[in-house]
């Protein structure tokens, strides 16, 4: 946090006014980051940070517990229908990605 004086502060102000207005938010912001740094976020924080932003545009993550057999039968139809390589099939996050298109597009036929 940047401490000043009522004098560091009143120099401070005469001296925004020579800064254009358009340009003045981000000198002043600048000037702070030199003065005090600002700390590195940590993992938890930037994690929660990524939470929010998800749920601001209205997306959620959901875990689900789905039988080996079914998701061999979902790639196997992702396969056929162009949607995965078998070479893709073999990586979770791809998988996984395909999944959670085919709930969405299930979803949103349902939704309207």
């Amino acid at each position: 946090m940047l401490a000043l004086t009522d004098a560091q502060l009143a120099d401070l102000a005469i001296a925004a006014t020579a800064v254009d207005h358009r340009r003045r938010k981000r000198w002043l912001r600048d000037l702070a980051d030199r003065i005090d740094p600002p700390r590195a976020r940590s993992p938890a924080a930037r994690r929660q940070a990524r939470v929010r932003a998800r749920r601001r545009n209205g997306v959620h993550v959901y875990r689900l517990e789905l039988s080996d057999v079914a998701v061999e039968g979902l790639i196997l139809r992702s396969i056929l229908h162009g949607q995965l390589t078998e070479s893709q099939a073999l990586e979770h996050r791809h998988i996984e990605h395909v999944l959670g298109q085919l709930l969405e597009e299930e979803g949103f036929r349902w939704a309207r």
